[in-house]
């Protein structure tokens, strides 16, 4: 029973060590990628959150749930967005938390307000000006 209990409380030192410094990714130019490679470019304020997919290019709010989550709202896309979406389908909020602090990354997981099979998973580098 002892051996559990400081396996928990190791468990859980590490998990909140590992969330503390999620603040430092809020404002700032990253590169999202995934498998080695550069998916996203993205530059963020403490409010806005803009994407580039090559010629895609979004517009999002963000709202910051707490220092690790956050949530993004479409506000608008250019036409290479809109030419690559279905016509009928909305654009669903996506909920973000980060799940791992690194010195100069993150890694996050996200998913759709709706759709909770969905689950993105991805490491966001911080990149300079």
């Amino acid at each position: 029973m002892k051996h559990i209990l400081i396996v928990i409380i190791f468990l859980t030192a590490t998990l909140s060590f590992a969330q503390t410094d999620c603040q430092k990714f809020k404002i700032g130019n990253f590169q999202n990628v995934e498998d080695g490679v550069v998916a996203a470019k993205l530059k963020r304020n403490d409010s806005i959150q803009i994407e580039e997919y090559g010629p895609i290019k979004v517009k999002l709010k963000i709202n910051w749930i707490d220092d690790c989550n956050y949530k993004l709202i479409f506000v608008e896309g250019n036409e290479a967005f809109w030419n690559s979406r279905p016509k009928d389908k909305p654009t669903p909020d996506l909920f973000v938390r980060i799940i791992e602090v690194k010195e100069r990354s993150y890694i996050q997981e996200a998913r759709f307000e709706h759709e909770k099979a969905f689950n993105y998973k991805s490491e966001i580098f911080r990149v300079e000006d």
